[in-house]
């Protein structure tokens, strides 16, 4: 198959970008003259091409996004309690799709032997197809997400003009919305009021102390920005009751950087569960990913990489196909008396809340709902939290703490932002999320019951197995971490030490001692 240009109408050709999905949309509506792509058989490739070039210069909603060619569309997205919202995602672009886009903007044309002429047709399937396989070929512009508010830059500079942003990658579409300026220098007088805006509207959250108000706080300033944080820690919201108020503060947070409330997954009953939807999440190019009302301890190898990862490989829901999407959503969970497990225990900062009654829904807000608060004034919260980021990026951004491995970039904007103005470390509360979790209080328990009937020498699996037949704690804390229908399965126990080794807990850790007639040694030390 081979194909050629024979027409184009050079003199309609928009020269502004956000103009031109619009001039061309119509054109052959109004008569105007469509490019002419004509098949005549040859070659694919040379028609695939063409057909991209076209796209580029006329379809300005389509983009590339990791694996995918995707669109910005509305499209309903779940909320917490059973509500449903419209909300902009990116949804990829399949083959019958791209024909009927291509089929708008170019004239494809096959010669017709009855009529001696050529006749126009839609374009054919094989060049659409052709072109969704060209990953990592396409010339397209690439996608970072979507906003719908002003937003900084990795840089610090403002970002408020409409349209796709080349230093970025971003795409902003105020949606008819009016947005104030952002000031270029704001003071620290003024990021001071800005704050205490952000503090009056959660005023009433029953937050335990400063540093989970301070989380409360870093979680309305991330996810505006998130788009230009290399990572960013999951903000965790705990309370002992229903009610008490995590959800909506993660719509505050949702609702400053999208302008609705909190798209909810559910944790699922399984790791693969979660996983799959968290990764339709991730294609789907949400700002905001929010696990919601947790029973178990929060955890995954996926979300884990997810939370420090720029680009993740998910699998596609319903096929065995690996693909790879980029990452920079901002993260958040609720849970009531929420725990995450292993290592999120270093990637998540938590807002603890304790209304103190048995029943906090019943409870009413002296003011307006903060929520509704928001979304009535949402363009003065936009810019307060921008006018806070921004005047720390004016000040130098002058080091508050030492950085958070893994989210320096978060720490040295977002964290040392919040205590410049005074504010608690937010990452204080991750003290407390390492107390909680389960997998370190299994470890604490067998190390030091293994210390104390054991002592520092080194044994063998079978050996301690035989002290714990006589040690009702030491046996206790080792069914927890490998039993096996009511015994200590010596296998469970060895992989299970081999995962553990190295880590201290209590002044403790578990050593790997040598091989012995075929047996490998363990050993508890202290440090």
């Amino acid at each position: 198959m081979s194909s050629e240009i024979v027409a184009f109408d050079v003199g309609t050709r928009p020269d502004d970008e956000d103009d031109r999905h619009e001039k061309h949309a119509g054109r052959a509506n109004r008569g105007l003259v469509l490019p002419i792509i004509r098949i005549t058989g040859g070659s694919l490739p040379v028609t695939v091409d063409q057909a991209e070039q076209f796209l580029i210069e006329y379809d300005a909603d389509v983009f590339q996004r990791g694996d995918f060619v995707v669109r910005p569309a509305p499209i309903m997205m779940p909320l917490a309690d059973q509500r449903q919202i419209f909300g902009l995602r990116l949804v990829p672009i399949r083959t019958q799709h791209l024909v009927e886009r291509l089929t708008r903007i170019v004239d494809f044309q096959r010669y017709d032997a009855r009529s001696r002429s050529f006749k126009s047709i839609d374009c054919p399937s094989n060049v659409a197809a052709a072109y969704l396989q060209r990953t990592g070929q396409w010339q397209l512009r690439h996608l970072a997400g979507i906003t719908n508010a002003p937003t900084l830059r990795p840089d610090g500079s403002i970002l408020d003009q409409p349209g796709y942003d080349t230093a970025t990658g971003i795409l902003y579409s105020p949606c008819d919305a009016a947005y104030a300026p952002v000031p270029q220098d704001p003071t620290r007088a003024e990021a001071e009021c800005a704050l205490a805006d952000l503090k009056a509207l959660i005023r009433e959250f029953p937050f335990v102390d400063e540093p989970s108000r301070s989380v409360a706080l870093s979680g309305l300033l991330t996810a505006p920005i998130r788009r230009s944080l290399p990572t960013a820690p999951l903000h965790a919201y705990s309370a002992p009751v229903m009610g008490s108020g995590k959800s909506k503060l993660v719509d505050l947070a949702s609702m400053v950087a999208t302008g609705h409330e909190a798209p909810v997954i559910a944790q699922g009953k399984t790791e693969e569960e979660m996983e799959k939807r968290l990764g339709a999440a991730l294609i789907a190019g949400d700002t905001v990913v929010s696990f919601d009302n947790c029973e178990a301890p929060l955890g995954g190898e996926l979300l884990c990489q997810a939370l420090t990862q720029a680009a993740l490989s998910i699998r596609i829901l319903g096929r065995s196909v690996n693909v790879t999407v980029p990452n920079n959503a901002a993260f958040y969970a609720t849970g009531n008396n929420l725990a995450v497990a292993g290592d999120m225990c270093r990637r998540a900062i938590v807002c603890s809340l304790d209304p103190k009654m048995e029943r906090p829904e019943t409870r009413e807000f002296e003011g307006e709902d903060p929520v509704e608060t928001l979304r009535r004034g949402r363009p003065d919260y936009v810019r307060a939290v921008l006018v806070i980021l921004r005047a720390f990026h004016i000040a130098g951004r002058p080091q508050q703490a030492t950085p958070l491995g893994s989210f320096e970039g978060w720490s040295r904007w977002v964290r040392d932002g919040l205590i410049w103005l005074g504010e608690a470390d937010p990452c204080v509360t991750m003290e407390q999320m390492r107390a909680n979790d389960p997998r370190t209080r299994d470890l604490a328990a067998v190390l030091n019951q293994w210390s104390s009937a054991v002592g520092t020498g080194d044994v063998s699996v079978k050996r301690v197995i035989e002290y714990a037949l006589d040690l009702p704690a030491l046996r206790e804390a080792l069914l927890v971490v490998a039993g096996d229908h009511g015994a200590i399965n010596s296998m469970k126990l060895g992989r299970w030490l081999s995962r553990s080794k190295g880590r201290v807990v209590d002044g403790l850790r578990v050593e790997q001692g040598p091989v012995v007639h075929g047996d490998q040694r363990w050993r508890v030390v202290a440090i």
